[in-house]
C-alpha cells in the first residue's frame, strides 16, 4: 500500500489489499446511516488493519459497535437549520478504541490540559468542499493526542480529506479513500496545495 495517497474508490478495495496491523491509527467519519451489519463489517476491518487506535465519529442515536474504550463528544455550534419539524442534533459522539498494550499506546501528554477533555466545542470552519466536514482544529487535536511524527493514519471515509490534511500538516503519513468523485477531487486539490 502506497503511503501519502488519496484513493478515489470504495474503501473495501483498500481494506482487501491491506495487511494485518498495517496502519497505526484510523480516524474516520463514516456515513451516519449505515446498518448495524455494515458498521460491524467495517469495524472488523478496522480491527484487522489497525495496530494502535481507532477513532470514529458517529451520531448518538446510531453508535459504533461496543465495547468502546472512551467516549468523546463534539458539541457543535448552535444552528437553526433543520429544526422546523424535529430537534436538531448538536452533539456528535467520537468513539475511541485503544488496541495496543498500555505500554505501546501513544498519548501525547505534554500538551495543555484543555486538549484532553472529552467534550469539544470546535467550530465548523469550512463546508464548501463537503457538507459534513469536521473542523480542522478538532481533527488536529485528536491526531496530535494519539499519534507521533511518522505514524501512518488511515481514513477510509475521507470526504474532503480533512484527516489527511491534518496528517500532512503535522508530519504524519496517511492513506485515504473517498468513493464520491466530487468530494475526492475537492479533497485532492486541498492536499495538493
Amino acid at each position: 500500500m502506497k503511503i501519502n495517497t488519496f484513493y478515489n474508490f470504495d474503501c473495501m478495495r483498500v481494506f482487501n489489499s491491506m495487511e494485518r496491523e498495517s496502519v497505526d491509527v484510523i480516524i474516520t467519519d463514516p456515513p451516519y446511516d449505515l446498518s448495524i451489519e455494515e458498521k460491524e463489517m467495517y469495524h472488523r476491518h478496522f480491527l484487522r488493519v489497525c495496530k494502535r487506535t481507532i477513532i470514529v465519529f458517529c451520531p448518538p442515536e446510531n453508535q459504533w459497535p461496543s465495547p468502546v474504550d472512551q467516549y468523546l463528544f463534539w458539541a457543535k455550534p448552535i444552528s437553526t437549520k433543520n429544526t422546523s419539524r424535529r430537534y436538531s442534533r448538536f452533539v456528535e459522539m467520537i468513539c475511541v478504541y485503544d488496541l495496543a498494550n498500555k505500554k505501546d499506546v501513544v498519548w501525547n501528554s505534554n500538551r495543555h490540559w484543555s486538549n484532553y477533555v472529552n467534550v469539544f466545542s470546535d467550530y465548523v470552519d469550512d463546508i464548501k468542499d463537503h457538507p459534513h466536514r469536521k473542523p480542522m482544529s478538532l481533527i488536529n487535536r485528536l491526531l496530535l493526542n494519539h499519534t507521533k511524527p511518522g505514524d501512518l493514519v488511515f481514513d477510509p471515509f475521507a470526504g474532503s480529506a480533512v484527516v489527511l490534511e491534518s496528517a500532512k500538516l503535522n508530519k504524519r503519513n496517511y492513506i485515504g479513500c473517498e468513493i464520491d468523485k466530487e468530494y475526492y477531487w475537492k479533497g485532492k486539490a486541498r492536499l495538493d496545495e
